[in-house]
């Protein structure tokens, strides 16, 4: 019987001992598991980056493709502006004649010239003050976004037309906008 004691007595300290190895082999594991977090959301990160990355090169890649592309619209562009020694007078009758085929008058015009000489353009910013019904004023501004040469409208101002009893019913508007000449080779 004491024999049968000492031998259940050694089964239960060697099972013991055997949940203590387990317990303390989870109680590491446990540890590690937890402390590993970070390095995966370091990782998730470090992805994240790569693939934005990867991103920027691809659209890199795409805008070096087009670059003969983009330089070749430049040329076009810059080819299609009138030359400087007789833009003024190409913009300038181009204005009258956009101006009379709306029904507008055209009160004054004056021409501001900015020489951009390192893209060998010369760039006109005009001031005009102009006249006539709403419905001319649109016209005028439909005329110019179809005309040949380019003018970008910086601004539109609608005037108050003070005018007396007998005065004729219309708008007049100040207009500032610019052009581009091409400087002479």
């Amino acid at each position: 019987m004491i024999r049968d004691f000492r031998k259940q007595k050694m089964i239960l300290v060697i099972v013991a001992l055997a949940l203590f190895a387990g317990d303390f082999t989870m109680t590491i594991l446990s540890i590690r598991v937890a402390s590993s977090m970070p390095l995966q959301r370091q990782l998730a990160a470090q992805v994240g980056l790569l693939r934005l990355l990867r991103a920027d090169v691809k659209r890199a890649r795409e805008i070096q493709q087009d670059i003969p592309k983009t330089k070749a619209d430049c040329e076009f562009f810059e080819d299609s502006l009138p030359l400087a020694g007789a833009g003024y007078s190409v913009i300038s009758a181009e204005l009258q004649d956009l101006s009379l085929k709306a029904g507008l008058q055209i009160g004054s015009l004056s021409f501001h010239p900015r020489d951009l000489t390192s893209h060998g353009i010369t760039e006109i910013t005009m001031d005009a003050s102009i006249s006539g019904d709403y419905k001319s004023v649109v016209q005028f501004v439909s005329k110019l976004q179809r005309s040949k040469n380019h003018y970008v409208v910086d601004d539109l101002t609608l005037v108050n037309n003070q005018g007396g009893p007998g005065a004729q019913a219309g708008v007049r508007v100040n207009l500032h906008l610019r052009s581009y000449l091409r400087a002479v080779a």
